[in-house]
């Protein structure tokens, strides 16, 4: 299949590429790309303390622009990360989650020195997190409290750029697809394992049975500016809505491989009071469990989305 991308605009002479879109001018923070698909590293500020409006504006226009926006050494408290997660949005819990100290707002990633790598929902392509929900997570922030000396990466995918690389034929047939996402019984099967094997799940939660299964368009559009990105992956998912699971299948595959090359990625280095803010909508992301013998400790904040568009939505909408 073809590789012609139908974006980015080409910029204005001088002005480079970041993320498949022009860099754009920072000048509260430091923002310095991690790769030239998405992710930026962000200094010159200071989390745990109140941010005007100005510095505000900045951080969202780099999270919208690198899609992954990471902050070093920001020792915060649950109610200072809270607060900074506020500024994306609404707080939610998830179903499957396990809850960190039992505050329902916060999640928590935690791989003990003696775990084996499955106690993890670590799954083995790219994903995105909950897409089972009417509205999975618009972002989740992310916080590390121990990690390896060496390892444990989270490696990220931009779901805008493999879009966009798609020839015109098969873009044409995703546009018009639509998934079914089902977390009904991921409990089911965890049970069904043996002990060693059984991943930590939440045991409890306040979800409805149809709370854990939508219907989902397989290319989601951006609300405010319309770019197109894959909706689709491995996690949850059930089938292509009117195909079998065996045509499905055989599609979703060559989809998740078109996520797995490295021109669309980054990866981050975790080290303690890193902390990670990444588009649930718009990337895809797994973790790098290259590691043994050492505690990985990771809590984190989700953001509720809205609702998926399609295209058929923004045309609509529009």
């Amino acid at each position: 299949m073809g590789t012609q991308p139908v974006s980015p605009l080409r910029p204005a002479p001088g002005v480079p590429l970041a993320a498949g879109l022009p860099m754009p001018a920072f000048r509260r923070i430091t923002v310095e790309p991690l790769s030239g698909a998405c992710g930026a590293e962000i200094g010159g500020v200071d989390l745990s303390r109140p941010l005007d409006t100005e510095t505000t504006a900045e951080i969202m226009a780099a999270f919208q622009q690198f899609l992954v926006i990471v902050f070093r050494n920001q020792d915060l408290t649950p109610d200072q990360h809270k607060s900074f997660s506020r500024l994306f949005g609404e707080l939610t819990e998830l179903p499957q989650a396990p809850t960190y100290n039992g505050d329902r707002e916060m999640q928590e990633v935690r791989r003990e020195a003696d775990e084996p790598v499955n106690v993890v929902p670590s799954f083995e392509h790219f994903h995105t997190d909950s897409p089972f929900l009417p509205q999975p997570p618009k972002c989740i922030v992310m916080r590390a409290l121990d990690c390896p000396q060496w390892g444990g990466d989270t490696a990220f995918s931009n779901a805008y750029l493999v879009y966009e690389n798609l020839s015109e034929g098969l873009r044409t047939l995703v546009d018009g697809l639509q998934i079914i996402y089902s977390g009904k019984d991921i409990w089911r099967k965890n049970e069904s394992l043996p002990p060693e094997k059984r991943l930590r799940l939440r045991e409890t939660h306040g979800f409805s049975e149809d709370q854990l299964e939508s219907i989902h368009p397989a290319v989601r559009v951006h609300p405010e500016t319309g770019r197109r990105a894959i909706f689709a992956n491995t996690a949850y998912f059930k089938r292509f809505v009117g195909w079998t699971e065996e045509e499905s299948r055989a599609l979703l595959d060559y989809l998740q491989s078109q996520a797995q090359q490295l021109h669309y990625h980054c990866r981050v280095k975790w080290q303690r009071d890193t902390l990670i803010v990444w588009d649930n909508r718009f990337t895809l992301h797994r973790g790098v469990h290259d590691f043994i013998y050492e505690r990985r400790h990771l809590i984190r904040t989700t953001v509720m989305g809205e609702r998926p568009l399609g295209p058929a939505d923004w045309k609509r909408a529009g």
